[in-house]
């Protein structure tokens, strides 16, 4: 039996396969214009070979960025905004990163027609879904599988001869007012990823934080406390003073031992590409574990 095409096949054939072509959804070219307001963000992009054409102001000042960004522009962020829309507009990115942090100003970009994407993690698993997510977005998935084995292997190294598993109380102090972190939160994976078990009081809430009260931290008693100043820079050595010498806190464990510790880097808040780092800085430094 002949499997020849007639003409007309073969041409019905051509057009069909052209009709295909047009409505097909174009790939989305790799972005030439990148902003990325975290340092989660803004460092993966740089590892995988995009330089940002601004990034956002953290808490934690420029030294959890990578070298390369140190005179990048910086955007200012404020609550719950995020950027001023119309300095982000000025710069005509092609895709802005940013986090739920500024989940308000996101949607405000979008109304401007921005290209907004949500990436900052809140666990180690999603640390790796995330890098190979913006490694597709990048066009760059090969560096982004690399960077995930490198990471990969520098967490499992600064988990490695825990000994001792401490009750861990993490506070985030905005202002005068105790806000506890919640496993959902950023600092929670860290503190269980190096061996503390993170006290709450029971509380719930959203974005990976609950307000509590200073009786709610006497009566969970823990090892160590762990105070994270919340506040405009000009603010921190004050606020960081009140949290070290808090009365309230005093009849606790960890005061009583000398255990209680002021962390200002941000690198409780938000995450970097430099997580084996941290989770070693917080066994040696906080849990000694």
């Amino acid at each position: 039996m002949s499997t020849r095409r007639s003409p007309r096949a073969a041409l019905a054939a051509l057009l069909a396969a052209a009709l295909l072509a047009v409505l097909a959804p174009a790939a989305q070219a790799a972005p030439k214009r990148l902003v990325a307001l975290s340092p989660f963000s803004a460092n993966v992009a740089v590892k995988l070979g995009v330089k940002p054409i601004a990034i956002g102001e953290t808490l934690g000042g420029r030294d959890r960025f990578a070298p390369v960004l140190r005179r990048t522009r910086v955007l200012p962020l404020s609550h719950p905004n995020g950027p001023n829309l119309e300095q982000i507009a000025s710069l005509k990115p092609d895709l802005v990163y940013s986090s739920s942090t500024w989940a308000k100003g996101n949607a405000s970009m979008r109304e401007l027609g921005l290209r907004v994407i949500s990436r900052d993690p809140k666990s180690i698993p999603a640390v790796y879904r995330q890098i190979k997510a913006i490694g597709k977005e990048l066009g760059r998935r090969a560096q982004a599988e690399r960077l995930v084995s490198g990471m990969k292997r520098s967490i499992s190294a600064a988990r490695k001869g825990i000994k001792r598993r401490p009750t861990v109380m993490l506070i985030l102090g905005v202002g005068r007012t105790p806000f506890t972190f919640l496993p959902s939160s950023w600092g929670g994976a860290v503190i269980a990823a190096a061996g503390g078990r993170l006290l709450t009081g029971g509380v719930s809430g959203v974005e990976g934080f609950a307000r509590i009260s200073d009786e709610v931290v006497v009566a969970e008693d823990p090892d160590v406390i762990i105070a994270v100043p919340h506040a405009n820079q000009q603010d921190i050595p004050s606020l960081t003073q009140y949290l070290r010498d808090n009365p309230a806190w005093r009849t606790t464990s960890a005061v009583r031992n000398g255990r209680i510790y002021i962390s200002v880097d941000n690198s409780l808040l938000q995450p970097g590409t430099d997580i084996g780092r941290v989770i070693r800085k917080v066994r040696r430094e906080y849990l000694r574990n």
